[in-house]
């Protein structure tokens, strides 16, 4: 089974995920995409995100109805700091007839450089990259990294998606500023962050 892996922090989800992840899947013939809300991203200032509790509950929500996509609770029931490297060896001892390919848009690809074990990681699984137009691919950290860990390069491939210029952060932005953020999420996240009033402090809890 070819199971795509969208991680992140989901704070909160939006059409931007979705879009990206649907593309992919199609594009690859994924049999299955996993949503997997981090617990402790490690670039990431907990002081600036929201339960994964609500952060996973949301991706059910935003995924309800798509036969193809799954969450996954893998990193907020190992805890911790969320290394893909970790996830990834997870997910291979629960799922051993899987062949994982790891999703990440164009902009990620610098950071991939500074990844934990990115040597063992791109072993153990391919890389889907969605590009979007005017958006160049740096591949050059990561080259320089890649053969020092004794690979020559990622598996996987490069996949045109429809650009989105939504962010989480400017959902959380627009939310503290009493502004609507209608149609940058779907319709039961909108509910469901009115209804726990989420994001409407400088710094949530």
């Amino acid at each position: 089974m070819k199971i795509g892996v969208l991680g992140g922090t989901f704070n909160p989800i939006h059409i931007g995920h979705l879009i990206l992840a649907d593309e992919i899947r199609e594009a690859a013939v994924l049999d299955r995409v996993l949503f997997i809300p981090a617990y402790f991203p490690p670039h990431k200032k907990a002081s600036d995100v929201v339960s994964g509790e609500h952060r996973l509950r949301m991706v059910e929500l935003a995924i309800a109805g798509n036969p193809f996509f799954e969450a996954s609770d893998i990193e907020l029931r190992r805890k911790g700091v969320s290394y893909t490297i970790e996830t990834i060896t997870g997910l291979r001892r629960e799922r051993p007839d899987g062949e994982f390919y790891f999703i990440i848009g164009a902009d990620t690809v610098p950071e991939l450089a500074t990844w934990h074990k990115i040597g063992e990681l791109a072993g153990l699984c391919k890389f889907l990259v969605g590009s979007r137009p005017g958006c160049r691919l740096r591949w050059e950290p990561l080259q320089e990294v890649l053969p020092k860990a004794g690979v020559n390069e990622l598996r996987g491939g490069v996949i045109p998606t429809t650009p989105v210029g939504v962010s989480s952060s400017m959902i959380r932005s627009r939310i503290r500023d009493g502004r609507t953020v209608r149609y940058l999420v779907p319709r039961g996240i909108e509910k469901y962050i009115a209804e726990h009033s989420l994001y409407r402090e400088a710094t949530a809890t």
